[in-house]
């Protein structure tokens, strides 16, 4: 029959190596999950910085917000800067090309350091193992703070001014100051912002009525618009005026005739005076005659002059200013032309 101190024993020992066995299924089970990204494949890069801001040996390696490597060792170059090696993910490679740039930012505005890949043409072959980044300057937290010293430092200066500026308003300093303080100032002003609203109405009254006068002046039947529309109308006008013209001078010509028979016949009187018989002596012993005769040479010398002063009105009237304008220039070419075939052609 078996002892029971001995069956226990074995049963205690049993449970132990159950136990133990439990405990390192757990640990190794816990250890693969948080090593979980042991065995995938990396590749390595490096850049070379000024500054790293506080990066350390583990920090995340980002590029477009997604984790793709972490920070492997950090090292100084005989130039006094920092070499920082970093791994990559394989799977990221594809996306990370050769022109991308990285520099150190943060995770978040205070957060831990981090170098950050960004930039890259999609024409441009993807990185390979050992691949050098470019790398490019940020501003640091360090400069970033310094940055808002100076622009709080600026805007206390403006606030002092604005400060000083109220101050003076409010004494009645300045042109704004007397503006608002002084009545009488105010009181100026305002009228003649009043006087100024007043001229601007008259001027759009003006303006209202000079277009109303030229609608009426270029409506369809007035004379204006009818003179400057109609291709019949000048041409008469223009034969009008030459008519008149040519009449003026056919009444000059017929004054001066009759001036000049005038004359022969005031030459003739004193001979025909003593022979009444003779059809002249009787004319000049007769009044009524001689005075009809008079009369009627008066009244074509008063034609003529009023002819002389209605051709040199219609000379400055605007309707037949261009056609005077341009007789006295034809005119003018005549006696060029003239003079020009004398000068070709002397007696």
């Amino acid at each position: 029959m078996a002892n029971p101190e001995s069956s226990s024993r074995v049963a205690a020992k049993v449970g132990l190596f159950i136990l133990i066995g439990v405990i390192i299924l757990a640990a190794a089970i816990l250890t693969l999950g948080t090593m979980r990204k042991t065995f995938i494949t990396r590749i390595d890069a490096t850049a070379t910085f000024g500054s790293v801001n506080g990066l350390t040996k583990g920090n995340n390696v980002w590029f477009a917000g997604v984790k793709v490597g972490t920070v492997q060792e950090i090292s100084f170059t005989p130039d006094s800067k920092v070499r920082v090696l970093f791994s990559i993910e394989d799977k990221s490679q594809p996306f990370i090309k050769k022109d991308a740039t990285v520099r150190v930012s943060s995770d978040g505005l205070i957060g831990n350091p981090i170098i950050l890949i960004s930039g890259g043409s999609a024409n441009t072959p993807m990185i390979q193992s050992g691949h050098n980044f470019v790398v490019e300057n940020d501003v640091s937290q360090q400069e970033m703070l310094s940055t808002l010293q100076a622009n709080n430092k600026n805007i206390l200066a403006i606030t002092s001014d604005l400060k000083g500026l109220t101050a003076d308003i409010r004494a009645g300093q300045g042109s704004l100051g007397k503006l608002m303080k002084d009545e009488a100032l105010y009181a100026s002003i305002s009228k003649s912002m009043s006087t100024v609203e007043a001229a601007t109405r008259d001027l759009k009254k003006g303006a209202a009525s000079l277009a109303s006068l030229t609608d009426k002046l270029t409506a369809e039947g007035n004379f204006i618009n009818s003179l400057a529309t109609d291709k019949e109308i000048y041409p008469s006008i223009k034969n009008t005026v030459a008519s008149l013209q040519s009449t003026s001078q056919t009444l000059k010509e017929t004054t001066a005739s009759a001036q000049k028979t005038v004359g022969n016949l005031e030459q003739t009187t004193n001979a025909l005076l003593n022979n009444p018989n003779n059809t002249i002596g009787v004319l000049l012993h007769d009044p009524k005659a001689a005075n009809n005769i008079r009369q009627t040479i008066s009244n074509l010398e008063s034609s003529s002059a009023k002819l002389d002063q209605n051709l040199e009105a219609l000379k400055h009237n605007f309707l037949f200013r261009r056609y005077f304008r341009k007789q006295a220039e034809e005119n003018e070419k005549k006696k060029k032309e003239e003079q020009k075939m004398q000068t070709a052609n002397p007696q």
